[in-house]
């Protein structure tokens, strides 16, 4: 019995942690390209609100705001929300701010314009 040494094959220390090394290298290049793929997901969100943003902003100034001062409205899922307000020693210029709120109710994004106050011309004519 005692005369067959079995041997057993087994990796030293020095190649454990050269394939630990190579491992950890491999798993950094995926974190990094990871990263990268979220950053330009959310940028492209932002992108797309803030155009979805300035579009809506346009659409109020050339539609008008029948007298009101807020609103609200959905488009592509993003709700969208502006307030109007007057400007001080600029009578002939509004306000108007607009608002990408998320699904929690927190505003994600903002835009504010400067815009005529058509309702002043209107009253000076």
């Amino acid at each position: 019995m005692g005369d067959k040494m079995i041997r057993l094959k087994a990796s030293s220390l020095v190649e454990t942690l050269v394939s630990m090394v190579i491992i950890l290298i491999i798993f950094g290049i995926g974190m990094l390209i990871f990263v990268n793929l979220t950053k330009a997901s959310r940028s492209e969100t932002r992108k797309s609100t803030t155009e979805q943003m300035m579009l809506w902003s346009r659409q109020l100034e050339t539609t008008g705001f029948d007298g009101n001062t807020m609103g609200e409205s959905l488009k592509d899922s993003t709700k969208l929300s502006y307030q109007l307000k007057e400007t001080e020693g600029y009578p002939d210029r509004l306000r108007l701010a607009v608002y990408a709120i998320s699904e929690e109710g927190k505003v994600t994004d903002s835009l504010v314009r400067y815009i005529e106050n058509k309702a002043e011309e209107r009253d000076q004519q």
